[in-house]
């Protein structure tokens, strides 16, 4: 039981220093406050429902994203045959393998 009972106490001592070090990077975090760049998501193709569900757990006071503007029918035209004609170019510029 003696070594029950160390293997305890060693045990509430790393608790104690852990809890310790969560109170020191907290206080930190309070002291930058907003001026601390907000992390960056894990991967560039997670569902934006999912990154905000994160941002928004970790950041309560968080600013809620910006939505983008819905495009028309003939803007989309406008910009598909821009593009079209953008990657045509490109394909005659190109180097012949």
């Amino acid at each position: 039981m003696n070594v029950i009972a160390q293997a305890i106490a060693d045990r509430q001592g790393e608790i104690d220093r852990l809890q310790a070090e969560i109170k020191a990077l907290t206080d930190v975090e309070q002291l930058l406050g907003a001026s601390a760049p907000a992390p960056r998501s894990a991967s560039r193709r997670s569902s934006p429902r999912k990154a905000t569900a994160a941002t928004t757990e970790s950041q309560p006071e968080a600013k809620p994203q910006r939505k983008r503007r819905e495009m028309t029918a003939a803007e989309k035209k406008a910009v598909s045959e821009r593009m079209t004609a953008y990657w045509a170019e490109r394909r005659k510029k190109a180097p012949k393998k």
